[in-house]
């Protein structure tokens, strides 16, 4: 077991009180005895001497110091810029720009957006996260991966249409103008899912569509109409089974070809 010199004694007890204050001086204090090595007269290493000493876990270590370095390029941004805006008192509100890898000015073009969306007070973490994520979103606009006609798949964010496929019919930056069988969305990017479907595949996904939204112009269906094509718009292929076409059948006998002799 290594020895620390007197004056490395005292430098470790006074950063240990400091580990024990307030979250920007214990994770500045952690990260001095982490790079100091100040641990080394108690244990093997770093996270051992955390464990044994505080109580600590590794990822509640690295949250600490990463915060504190977090909290200091913000206070700098706003002394740099004569910005007024209150500081971060808790580690939890810089979390989502630390673990969002921003530079210095983005990390304080953040905090000045956060704090102006919670009316110019110390905003919690989840409008943070919610400026993190604005402001990411208009420095860097996503790239629209769909494509007009593109079969895709509602993953999220429209009421009782999750897992239905569909498709693009307008497409825009960050936005997606989709057709289901009944209805019409937009849709954000983040939520859909392509289903790569190959030319044929998609030309038959598109003539059940056609079918399926023929049946839905009829007006009121049955419910036992309405459970079939509720089904086969979660459909995961493009082709229909002998007892699906046969259920389909018989919606479009009742439905679209009864006058007909």
């Amino acid at each position: 077991m290594y020895v620390l010199s007197p004056q490395e004694s005292q430098l470790r007890d006074k950063l240990e009180s400091q580990v024990r204050t307030g979250f920007v001086l214990r994770g500045q204090a952690l990260r001095s005895i982490k790079q100091l090595k100040l641990y080394r007269d108690r244990a093997r290493n770093f996270e051992s001497y955390c464990d044994e000493v505080f109580g600590f876990t590794m990822l509640y270590i690295e949250r600490c110091m990463r915060a504190a370095e977090t909290y200091y390029l913000i206070e700098s941004y706003l002394k740099t810029n004569s910005l007024s805006e209150p500081l971060p008192t808790k580690q939890s509100q810089l979390r989502p720009i630390f673990q969002a890898h921003l530079n210095p000015i983005e990390a304080g073009e953040v905090w000045v957006m956060s704090v102006g969306l919670a009316a110019e007070k110390v905003p919690p973490k989840v409008v943070v996260e919610k400026a993190v994520k604005t402001y990411l979103k208009q420095k860097y606009p996503p790239s629209n991966p769909f494509s007009e006609g593109e079969i895709c798949r509602i993953k999220s964010g429209v009421s009782g249409k999750q897992n239905c496929w569909c498709v693009v019919s307008q497409v825009s930056q960050d936005e997606c103008v989709v057709d289901t069988w009944d209805s019409q969305y937009t849709v954000s990017i983040d939520d859909l899912l392509p289903m790569k479907l190959t030319r044929d595949q998609s030309e038959q996904m598109l003539d059940l569509g056609a079918r399926m939204t023929a049946l839905a112009e009829v007006g009121e269906l049955d419910e036992a109409a309405k459970w079939v094509l509720k089904g086969l718009e979660k459909l995961n292929r493009s082709q229909l089974n002998s007892i699906e076409e046969k259920l389909l059948q018989v919606l479009e006998d009742v439905y679209l070809f009864h006058d007909v002799e």
